[in-house]
């Protein structure tokens, strides 16, 4: 069996299987609550925790309830030129609408879960300047539009505070952009030209 298995195994026996169990139900559970329900002290509880976060195994993080957002998901297949894809997923890695990034086998060699956040986002995701299927070294793409989300509830919408970008990371400009100056679109969340939610 090749080593790295095992090494997860070991990471996720026992309480640590249990403890994990315990915070994908409340990830805001506390240590001494954690520790009780395990049966051991919050010191215990917290040498688990942090082995699992130091292996790399567990990543404690913040997901929006889209739902909740208002927001409606697409999912993007993409067949990309062979030697444009290590570039594209990293521009694609970068976009603050993108919540989930992956390489295929098979026809399409590229799949993005998009979040649009406002109103008219999806036809200007799927049509407009900042349409990721526009991109160039895509041969071709589909876009589906999600109709509800089953599970899970929370996805990793990547928020912003702070905007001091003139470009979006794939170095659009929003401020010159059709959509933008009739306000059907709210720019892209990591301008300083947003002006929606996130």
């Amino acid at each position: 069996m090749p080593r790295r298995s095992l090494r997860t195994e070991e990471l996720l026996s026992g309480r640590r299987k249990k403890l994990v169990a315990l915070l994908q139900e409340d990830g805001r559970m506390s240590l001494t609550e954690l520790g009780r329900r395990l049966g051991i002290s919050h010191v215990g509880v917290k040498k688990h925790l942090d082995r699992l976060i130091s292996s790399g195994l567990l990543k404690v993080t913040a997901c929006l309830d889209v739902r909740k957002l208002g927001a409606r998901l697409l999912v993007l297949l993409c067949e990309v030129e062979p030697d444009r894809l290590v570039e594209l997923l990293r521009t694609f890695a970068m976009c603050p609408r993108v919540v989930f990034l992956t390489t295929l086998i098979g026809p399409y060699n590229l799949m993005a879960i998009l979040v649009a956040e406002a109103p008219g986002l999806v036809k200007i995701m799927a049509l407009g300047a900042c349409c990721l299927r526009r991109v160039e070294g895509i041969r071709r793409s589909e876009l589906y539009l999600v109709d509800d989300v089953l599970y899970p509830s929370g996805l990793p919408v990547k928020v912003t505070a702070e905007k001091k970008a003139e470009l979006t990371p794939c170095g659009l400009d929003c401020s010159s952009c059709d959509f933008y100056a009739r306000g059907e679109c709210p720019a892209c969340p990591a301008t300083t030209w947003y002006k929606g939610p996130l």
